[in-house]
């Protein structure tokens, strides 16, 4: 799933209309009391909010909702609770001010002074009071905020024991977490210098609002071009500089650092590549390399650079214990009708008659070799890394029929299967290929390999708490020792697949709502969660 390539599932309903707060009053006098409905409420973007082990301060979101009209006000303290001020933390108060019309959620930082000798979690409070301008106070109006124990700092380690995860300390780890697009695009198309600007989250993502749903993973997808520093051509022949700012490696090593700082399980993807093709009618003999922008996906990595872009990623990061390496994206073969022949290219490699340009023509028939999910964990292996290795199933990691029948071999048995679940059109409460996913995702459980929804999404309904596919899908995985992660932390306006609502993590209608919900009942230590 790209910014630009994002699943779309139809859904209309009834139109309706209701009068808040009960009867009306009678014609011509309004209430003597009570908030302007169109003037709004404050309440918090989360009830809770996690500091990490090292962070220095700690970000608390406030939003308005139900009306933007007029100027309003609304002032925000905080107060002890086993955690205590000058200690533990600075006490802070102030006002956050909203103009006529404006809706945006905002924020306040409130300093952390640690000083490493807590043995056990404290906890803090923030508040809201006085709202003015006929605005209103709605739950949740007092929030709790965590600092964890000194020791809560250790280093971050995920391993395969069996069909599931392990920490270093050999605890069950489900994996439960996020999508953050942005990587995969923004440098390879040339428009900003910074690589997240695709993201629309105004540069690196804050990993406390991450952690402030209880998440623990994050998914980043990757392009070859950039990490390699290529220079790429279009499908013309035009040529283009993957990395324009000379600054992916460098941004991508520090958005992980930053993220398993957080206390996040990183999992970095190949999600866009491009092979050497011989462009019709170009001038120059020697093969190019076309560029990988416009939003397009090739069906499977190739044989000229993913092996190289997995032995550097390797090399930088297998010293980090909590990184894993997701092969390919979302592998599919539109030309290809025998399931056996595609299970052969997907685990072995071999030639691909389509490449996706991302531009018009979207589609073009130039002939390429890829790389196999062997060859590239080969890669990795090689280097020494033994990073967990994951790889995703066909028809765009939604089929894992014949997964299990092709297993790439791992002689450190650190491997885990990829399973995206979106909805069926026609059947919300399925994954688009069907229930039988299900039986073939435990097929692959039961022979000892864990199993992780790297992504899963729905549609982003307004005013409800809730999503057909990944209400029924969730469960399902808890019950199943499955790990998912949601598409995708990016406040962007799609109808579907969209977490938040802006970059202060404010949970989307629908979906995001219901993923949210989810995921702070499982990080609560729920362990049957609606």
């Amino acid at each position: 799933m790209t910014a630009s390539a994002l699943a779309v599932v139809a859904c209309s309903s009834a139109g309706s209309t209701a009068t808040l707060g009960g009867t009306p009053p009678s014609s011509g006098t309004p209430p003597s009391s009570g908030p302007t409905a169109s003037s709004g409420s404050f309440q918090f973007t989360a009830a809770t909010y996690d500091a990490t082990g090292n962070a220095t301060s700690v970000n608390v979101g406030v939003s308005r909702s139900g009306g933007t009209k007029g100027a309003v006000t609304v002032d925000y303290s905080t107060s002890d609770g086993t955690a205590t001020a000058a200690k533990d933390y600075t006490t802070v108060g102030g006002v956050l001010r909203w103009a006529d019309g404006d809706g945006a959620a905002k924020s306040f930082s409130i300093p952390l002074l640690a000083d490493g000798t807590a043995a056990a979690s404290k906890s803090f409070n923030v508040q809201l009071a006085n709202a003015t301008g006929g605005a209103a106070l709605i739950a949740p109006s007092t929030a709790t905020v965590t600092i964890p124990p000194a020791t809560a700092t250790t280093t971050l380690s995920i391993s395969v024991q069996g069909n599931h995860f392990v920490d270093g300390a050999g605890n069950t780890v489900q994996l439960r977490g996020v999508n953050i697009s942005g990587l995969e695009a923004t440098a390879i198309q040339g428009w900003s210098p910074d690589p997240w600007g695709d993201g629309n989250l105004g540069g690196e993502p804050n990993w406390q609002l991450v952690r402030s749903w209880k998440a623990n993973a994050v998914r980043l997808p990757l392009n070859e071009a950039s990490w390699l520093g290529l220079t790429t051509y279009d499908h013309n022949g035009s040529a283009r500089q993957a990395d324009p700012a000379a600054n992916y490696k460098s941004t991508v090593i520090k958005a992980v650092a930053d993220a398993t700082a957080a206390g996040l399980y990183v999992i970095l993807d190949l999600h866009w590549n491009g092979p050497k093709v011989t462009v019709p009618g170009q001038a120059t003999p020697a093969p190019q390399t076309p560029f990988e922008g416009g939003g397009g996906q090739n069906p499977m990595a190739d044989a000229d650079y993913s092996l190289q872009f997995w032995s550097s990623i390797a090399q930088q990061f297998q010293h980090n214990a909590a990184v894993m390496f997701e092969l390919f994206n979302e592998p599919y073969f539109w030309w290809i009708t025998a399931t056996e022949q595609e299970w052969s290219v997907w685990r072995n490699g071999g030639v691909i008659s389509q490449y996706v340009t991302g531009g018009n023509p979207y589609q073009v028939a130039y002939n390429w070799k890829s790389a196999g999910m062997q060859q590239m964990l080969d890669a990795v292996r090689a280097t020494g890394a033994s990073n967990v290795v994951i790889a995703g199933g066909v028809n765009w990691s939604g089929d894992m029929i014949g997964w299990l029948a092709n297993k790439p071999s791992d002689p450190l048995n650190q491997l885990a299967a990829a399973w995206h679940a979106y909805p069926n059109p026609s059947a919300k409460n399925e994954p688009a290929l069907g229930v039988a996913q299900y039986t073939y995702v435990q097929n692959i459980t039961a022979a000892q390999v864990p199993v992780v929804i790297t992504e899963t999404g729905d549609h982003n309904a307004p005013g409800t708490i809730g999503a057909p596919l990944v209400s029924a899908v969730l469960p399902w995985a808890d019950q199943n020792g499955v790990s998912y992660l949601g598409w995708g932390w990016n406040p962007w306006s799609n109808a579907d697949n969209v977490l938040i609502k802006d970059t202060l993590g404010t949970p989307t209608d629908g979906y995001g709502a219901y993923f949210r919900q989810h995921l702070l009942c499982r990080g609560g230590g729920t362990v049957v969660c609606p």
